[in-house]
């Protein structure tokens, strides 16, 4: 394996075994001396190097398999009292130490994570001589480094500017999102993702940009490395992040929120820069790496570096499927048989949640959440963030929902990555989990690594999902490619809420095939998925593929990405008991053949095949299958299919 490197010096003759005995080794003056300073992956891929330069400022590169991936970069930032861009002095280089992260996730791509990651603390001291300290983290999936500003002082500390970048090699290409400027519903993390290289500035393209948006996913073909920029562990202490617009030299740039975003209904109380008393713990700047885009796919690295749990007994959280009526009737009437109609579908289909959205007021929550009581389902209510920012609302409308029989909460219209709306969010997480309560984000940003801290928090919006059928002519073009994108990008950083199936016409008409449509709900993880289609749609099924709706689950035993060319073709197999489920969709306009091993699923030879039907818009056709070690198959455009592999 790779060693630890300082300066010029490596020892390469350290084994795995040893490494772990690490903090016997010190690393002060020669660091000092060196003026660099690396750590590197358990299993010696992925190496992060932070060095100084001759003016004090720091910066760092990220590698993978000894090839450079994110090139020098700069590093620092600016707090009201002090300026830690440049003149900084280590004053120490810890040494290296390794810990375990072993958890569950109940929204995740893992039910059970369990990795070895090393870690390096340094400090330096600016010309004034005070402190900074910097965290490296190194994962076999990537690296990720933060700033913490050590210290006890009740003054509360404002920063005002990141130089924190990432600088990409100039033929890198990356599938990004604008970040949008404040609106009525922005930001909210909503738009398609554009295939550009650095230095393209951000589109306008549903709201005016801003930046780019996390997570940004780039191919380095000269390192032979996809990489996913990103953040983790973000909490009540600082705002949620984006990219700035400017990428000049491939630099992308730490930004915050605008000074104008803001939930509607609510009043800023600050300015849009983070602050904090001391000591302040930054967020993770997250380097996801790894050979394919399906090791994006199904990394973890955000949750590893997130806080451990706070939830002590998680034994009441249950992901699960849920009903929805609002994607077929989005007018109403909101009634009491409306709503009952949609928790007798899910009790049909064996789903554990029905979700009463904006309108449950006109009947009412206590006889519609009685009635799903009474068939055995879990009932969800739509509410609106801004009850959610002062705590007696807070704790009021929760106190609501619990006494009328809701067993979680989707709250929407957050439209705000400052830290008073992250602030609120997590404060929303923990009062929902001392009533027993899951919870769902709309109109939100990313979640960033909250699923492992929260594991109540089971999916959030941040997505352009379905219900643009009603609002985006342009999404029924380009609805296939962004499905194709998203396993690598938005939902590689959590769970995602896209409401999948949506067959039934809407306003814009849908160019995808049903069994494109019916394949990207096994292929999109959540801990929460809301079907979006009426009843009858469902019954008109083939009765194998309904039962397909009924086994596959919210919180799968394995994943393993089989394709993965973003923007093309996406072909994941999933895995529920003694079933697998192997789901592909085509992003493209033209027809794709495709070619599988299936070799490594001999074990589970009784098989079915789900396909485009006579009517490819609203109608699937079921085939049997041999249990043949080579499968072959011709997607139509925008065309995709289910594979049902039993034992």
């Amino acid at each position: 394996m790779r060693g630890i490197k300082s300066g010029n010096t490596r020892w390469s003759f350290l084994s795995i075994a040893a490494l772990a005995l690490l903090p016997a080794i010190s690393f002060g003056a020669g660091a000092a001396e060196s003026g660099s300073w690396s750590l590197v992956s358990p299993n010696g891929q992925c190496e992060i190097l932070v060095s100084s330069g001759n003016d004090g400022s720091l910066s760092y590169q990220a590698l993978r398999r000894e090839k450079v991936v994110i090139q020098k970069s700069p590093l620092g930032l600016r707090r009201d009292d002090q300026d830690f861009e440049r003149g900084l002095t280590l004053t120490r280089a810890g040494s290296v130490h390794r810990r375990r992260q072993k958890y569950q996730l109940f929204a995740g791509v893992q039910p059970e994570v369990n990795h070895l990651l090393n870690y390096r603390h340094l400090v330096f001291r600016n010309a004034n001589g005070a402190p900074i300290e910097m965290d490296l983290a190194a994962s076999d999936e990537g690296v990720a480094f933060r700033y913490r500003f050590p210290g006890t002082n009740r003054t509360v500390r404002i920063i005002r500017s990141e130089q924190t970048g990432f600088t990409l090699p100039t033929n890198a290409r990356g599938w990004l999102q604008p970040f949008h400027a404040a609106g009525p519903y922005t930001p909210a993390y909503e738009d398609f993702y554009f295939h550009v290289a650095p230095d393209d500035p951000p589109p306008d393209s549903r709201a005016p940009a801003v930046g780019w948006a996390f997570p940004a996913l780039f191919h380095v073909s000269e390192a032979a490395t996809w990489v996913l920029l990103t953040e983790s562990g973000t909490d009540g202490s600082y705002c949620a992040c984006h990219l700035a617009p400017d990428s000049a030299g491939g630099v992308y740039r730490i930004a915050f929120p605008l000074a104008d975003e803001t939930t509607p209904g609510c009043t800023n109380r600050f300015g849009p820069d983070p602050r904090y008393s001391l000591p302040w713990t930054l967020p993770w700047r997250v380097i996801v790496m790894g050979k394919s885009a399906g090791d994006i796919a199904l990394e973890t690295l955000m949750t590893d570096l997130a806080p451990p749990s706070r939830i002590a007994d998680t034994s009441w959280i249950k992901p699960g499927r849920a009903s929805w009526a609002w994607w077929s009737h989005p007018d109403g009437p909101d009634t009491t048989n409306l709503f009952d109609e949609f928790t007798d579908l899910a009790a049909k289909m064996g789903w554990e949640y029905t979700l009463f959205d904006a309108g449950w007021w006109e009947p009412g929550l206590k006889p519609i959440a009685n009635y799903a009581e009474s068939k055995g389902l879990m009932p969800l209510a739509w509410l609106h963030a801004a009850d959610f920012y002062d705590a007696a609302k807070r704790a009021g409308k929760l106190d609501e929902m619990a006494a009328a029989g809701i067993r979680g909460v989707k709250v929407d219209v957050w439209c705000s990555d400052r830290q008073e709306a992250i602030a609120a969010q997590q404060a929303l997480m923990k009062a929902a989990a001392a009533r027993h309560m899951v919870v769902n984000l709309h109109g939100c940003t990313i979640p960033r690594g909250w699923e492992r801290t929260w594991p109540n928090f089971l999916t959030c919006e941040a997505v352009l999902g379905s219900e643009s059928y009603f609002y985006e002519p342009r999404y029924t073009e380009k609805a296939a490619e962004l499905d194709t994108v998203l396993p690598f990008t938005r939902n590689a950083v959590g769970p995602m809420d896209l409401t999948p199936v949506a067959c039934s016409p809407k306003k814009y008409a849908r160019l995808t095939t049903a069994a494109h449509q019916l394949a990207a709900a096994l292929i999109f993880t959540s801990g929460l998925i809301h079907y979006a289609d009426k009843p009858q749609f469902f019954e008109s099924l083939p009765p194998p593929v309904r039962q397909i709706l009924r086994d596959a689950p919210a919180r799968w035993d394995a994943t393993r990405c089989l394709v993965g060319e973003p923007g093309k073709v996406a072909v994941f197999a999933r895995r529920s008991g003694r079933s697998w489920f192997i789901a592909g969709i085509n992003g493209t306009a033209d027809p794709l053949p495709l070619s599988l091993d299936l070799s490594a699923f001999k074990g589970f030879p009784h098989r079915i095949m789900v396909t485009e039907g006579k009517n490819a818009d609203m109608q699937v056709a079921v085939t049997p299958l041999n249990a043949s070690s080579r499968w072959r198959h011709k997607m139509p455009p925008r065309g995709g299919f289910i594979l049902r592999l039993n034992q």
